[in-house]
């Protein structure tokens, strides 16, 4: 049974959010980080697919189209295995807030959703305790589209699983690709206690409700820096 850091006695909790491309997560997560910040709190922040032990091979991979689905879930495995043993768990055994813009569920939904074995998948990640928190960022699929296209002239090639065939066209693939997940996540909601935030609603109403959440179910202050702690680690900033 995997059970979360604080029931593992971590000093430190962590926070993860989830949701398809273009929900508008990676935003959200970094208006909590700045709000906690500001509060003078212990906060470190990560995100999917940084590790730099694996991020070159990555996207090489991607660019010559040279990534299996087996691959695909390896490298990521790899990548978040770094950074978990590296950066995670030593913060939050430090007392840190440890902030997370995708965890093992995006593994669970994109490599199930490519045709990885399930049992297989969750398997590579049995390592990893669970976050404490987990924000589900649910955005109907013409919105997450729409906010993607808002930012830049076309979908990119996995985003819109255009390595599944699923269609010629990106657009269709995308929604069909992201219909998928979505419905991975929706599984799973249930057996890892995903506080759902709709996601088709404005940035700062989402905002009130995550930092309600978050405000009522940890003991913020416990967070705070003192005299004592050494000097902060520098963050990595999440893409925007």
């Amino acid at each position: 049974m995997m059970k979360t850091f604080a029931e593992l006695k971590y000093p430190g909790r962590l926070i993860a959010v989830e949701g398809l491309d273009g929900s508008g997560k990676s935003t959200q997560i970094y208006l909590l980080k700045r709000w906690l910040e500001v509060q003078g709190l212990k906060v470190f922040f990560s995100e999917w697919n940084s590790s730099e032990l694996v991020k070159s091979a990555t996207s090489k991979g991607k660019k010559q189209e040279l990534l299996t689905p087996t691959t695909f879930s390896l490298i990521h495995a790899t990548d978040f295995a770094d950074r978990y043993e590296r950066h995670l768990v030593p913060l939050l055994r430090a007392g840190y807030l440890v902030l997370c813009d995708r965890y093992i569920f995006t593994a669970f939904g994109r490599d199930i959703t490519r045709g990885c074995p399930p049992q297989w998948v969750r398997d590579i990640y049995s390592f990893a305790a669970l976050p404490d928190l987990t924000f589900f960022f649910k955005a109907d699929l013409e919105v997450s589209l729409s906010r993607i296209l808002d930012g830049r002239p076309q979908l990119k090639y996995f985003e819109a699983g255009m390595d599944l065939r699923l269609s010629s066209d990106p657009y269709e693939s995308f929604r069909i690709f992201q219909g998928r997940i979505l419905e991975q996540y929706l599984a799973m909601s249930g057996e890892f206690n995903f506080l759902i935030v709709d996601a088709n609603q404005t940035i700062e109403a989402q905002q009130s409700v995550v930092r309600s959440l978050v405000a009522g179910k940890l003991d913020l202050p416990s967070f705070a820096w003192k005299s004592a702690d050494h000097a902060k680690p520098a963050n990595l900033h999440p893409k925007t």
